[in-house]
């Protein structure tokens, strides 16, 4: 699947984003990545979907930045935040979409120039993609 197809062109719009791109990833066989983003514009909001074939969401409790248990769109997940930024400017959403696979959704806000950015803000705004993204699969998988 490609992880670009998670969001309409009129759900990227809504986000205020760019249509989306493919993105290196690299956590396994057949894993994929799709970037949106609306830079050059301020403040500056970047999300991502990544599919990852090769474990569930559990792999994530084990996060260095801390786990928090979540569901969206009724799938259970792990919202953390990535080890190599900012974790008050980013988000991190690992979803089981199915036995061993994962859907991870993410937003982050690099310049910090979101208005009252913060870890919470970065995962609701994570979050709402989310939603978007699952309700998205689950048309393109039935």
């Amino acid at each position: 699947m490609d992880p670009c197809a998670l969001l309409t062109s009129a759900q990227v719009r809504e986000l205020g984003a760019a249509p989306g791109r493919s993105s290196a990833n690299d956590d396994g066989p057949g894993s994929r990545a799709c970037i949106w983003s609306n830079f050059p514009s301020r403040p500056d909001s970047d999300w991502s979907a990544n599919t990852i074939l090769n474990h569930g969401a559990e792999y994530y409790l084990a996060s260095t930045t801390g786990a928090q248990i979540v569901q969206v769109a009724g799938f259970p997940g792990v919202q953390t935040a990535s080890d190599l930024q900012d974790p008050s400017k980013q988000c991190v959403l690992m979803l089981d979409v199915a036995p061993g696979q994962t859907l991870q959704a993410t937003y982050q806000n690099s310049h910090g120039d979101y208005p009252g950015i913060n870890h919470q803000v970065a995962c609701q705004l994570a979050s709402k993609a989310a939603e978007l993204m699952v309700a998205n699969l689950r048309n393109l998988v039935h």
